[in-house]
């Protein structure tokens, strides 16, 4: 039975199932809290569920970002992006719950795993689940024009704006423009 649960949770940890429905407006919620009440109410089974789907977000999340290279345009006019950015809030804090009430069982190691799937959902927040509105800024809108900010965005993926976040910072900030850092950047 065990491997059947191990099966499960890394197929829906590489089959892409759950970004899909987690990036849908209504659907989100209903998949949030279906999975939630499966690890809450259904111990057997739910928590490898819960963790393969959330595991499934967080993978979806690195191959867009990071190996497909998504345009930062395209990520900041999603909205289904930010949907599931939300979702991933919540994922975190279903876990979390998921914890408590393991806990409350007795079952030491879904509550270890649960505790540490919060902590990861959390903490990858700023790395997998950027705020978009936070991207524009620092790619320098409200002081551009939009026009302006989408053509920058077309040029930009995540590992390059977090070069550029990374580079900004060592120069303190003062005067770093991504539109010359990206000019910089392809001259070599």
């Amino acid at each position: 039975m065990v491997a059947v649960k191990i099966a499960l949770l890394v197929l829906l940890t590489l089959v892409p199932v759950t970004p899909v429905l987690l990036s849908l407006p209504v659907m989100s919620v209903v998949v949030v809290v279906a999975l939630a009440a499966a690890w809450l109410l259904i111990p057997s089974w739910g928590p490898w569920i819960y963790v393969g789907g959330s595991l499934g977000l967080i993978q979806w999340r690195v191959w867009q970002l990071y190996l497909q290279h998504l345009k930062m345009s395209v990520y900041v006019s999603s909205p289904s992006m930010a949907i599931q950015n939300r979702s991933a809030v919540w994922l975190a804090v279903g876990a979390a719950a998921g914890a408590i009430r393991s806990f409350a069982a007795g079952d030491i190691a879904w509550t270890v795993i649960g505790a540490l799937l919060a902590i990861l959902l959390f903490g990858l927040q700023g790395v997998l689940f950027p705020d978009a509105a936070v991207i524009s800024q620092v790619c320098g809108y409200p002081l551009i024009s939009l026009e302006e900010l989408q053509s920058l965005l077309d040029r930009v993926d995540y590992p390059t704006l977090l070069a550029f976040n990374k580079a900004s910072k060592k120069s303190g900030g003062f005067g770093m423009d991504l539109s010359h850092y990206l000019d910089k950047q392809a001259r070599g």
